[in-house]
């Protein structure tokens, strides 16, 4: 990517681009943390990371909870979260100069099948987030009920569509022919449209899953990952020129989000407590959202988790060929 005269653009010219083009939101600390300094730390690195959905997921509890508890500071880490809205274009926000983040973890092997320059180096929620939410007085108390009504998802090819007509089908229910899917758009798109009888189900993620029970007396029908056993629904991703430049960084950042991941676990009160402030929830509908995910938060990649990701890129179209997984996983880089 070059600009208009001819000179690369950098790293800060690529973010200011998206932004005017809203691809990208400003999160975390101040800005003046570009570059590489943090003299006297442990890896003595300062920068950004891309995230996907970071403020509206709940896989980016252990990046706040990082940042928070000051686990980032322990590592020598300065990092500016910036928010990316979806799996590929936080893909190529890292490929385009940022270096690390997290995406949704099929975009990676698309990248990848594209001739990227992206590795896989660490899982972070390993379980597939999008639910199905209905109104309280819905007569729709199952996924089995949902024959003969209205699922709202997001677009065609999203996460959001394909596990719709993944878990229907494992329910014995034939999507377009006993179900009618109806593409409205974002999760919470997809709550305003149930909101007016427009659809029956509407598709979902936490927190707002959590938030829509709690503001409106919503009812989650069923989550994806009650039919999907092995996932990979986010993983940390850096270029190698990245990886190869700033290995203690990515260790560092590794060990700094595993501190917050124990944390989840062990003691869930107050990771919640962090969370929902970090996010702008109710104490209570954060506790609810993480108690819900606690035990999907895990830096360890999975064979099997990494091959359903993979079929399921297949099946969608998305990815047209075997990927090479030894150059794209770096399965030990943080054992």
């Amino acid at each position: 990517m070059s600009t208009a005269i001819g000179r690369p653009l950098g790293r800060r010219g690529f973010l200011k681009l998206s932004a005017a083009a809203g691809g990208v939101v400003w999160l975390g600390s101040s800005l003046t943390a570009c570059g590489q300094s943090g003299a006297g730390s442990t890896s003595g690195y300062s920068g950004d990371a891309a995230i996907t959905g970071l403020a509206s997921l709940i896989h980016s509890a252990p990046f706040f909870i990082a940042q928070a508890e000051g686990y980032y500071e322990e590592e020598g880490l300065v990092l500016e979260h910036i928010q990316f809205p979806g799996g590929l274009d936080t893909v190529r926000g890292i490929e385009s100069g940022i270096g690390l983040g997290t995406s949704s973890t099929i975009p990676v092997f698309i990248a990848a099948e594209k001739g990227m320059d992206v590795r896989i180096f660490g899982n972070v929620y390993t379980a597939a987030s999008v639910d199905f939410i209905a109104l309280p007085d819905s007569e729709v108390n199952s996924i089995e009920d949902v024959r003969g009504k209205k699922i709202a998802v997001s677009t065609p090819g999203s996460n959001s569509s394909y596990f719709a007509e993944r878990t229907l089908r494992e329910a014995g229910l034939e999507p377009g022919k006993d179900v009618e899917l109806v593409s409205v758009g974002s999760a919470s798109d997809s709550w305003t449209v149930v909101s007016q009888g427009v659809v029956d189900v509407a598709w979902t993620a936490s927190p707002l899953s959590e938030k829509i029970a709690d503001e409106n007396g919503g009812k989650v029908i069923w989550r994806s990952r009650d039919y999907v056993s092995d996932w990979s629904d986010t993983c940390l991703v850096a270029t190698g020129a990245f990886t190869d430049e700033n290995t203690e960084a990515l260790v560092g950042w590794g060990r700094s989000l595993k501190k917050a991941m124990d944390l989840i676990a062990n003691d869930l009160d107050k990771a919640a407590e962090v969370y929902a402030k970090a996010i702008g929830y109710k104490p209570e509908v954060g506790l609810a959202a993480l108690k819900n995910s606690q035990n999907y938060f895990s830096l360890e990649l999975t064979d099997a988790q990494l091959a359903a990701v993979v079929d399921a890129g297949k099946e969608q179209g998305q990815i047209t060929k075997e990927p090479d997984m030894d150059a794209i996983v770096m399965r030990e880089f943080l054992a």
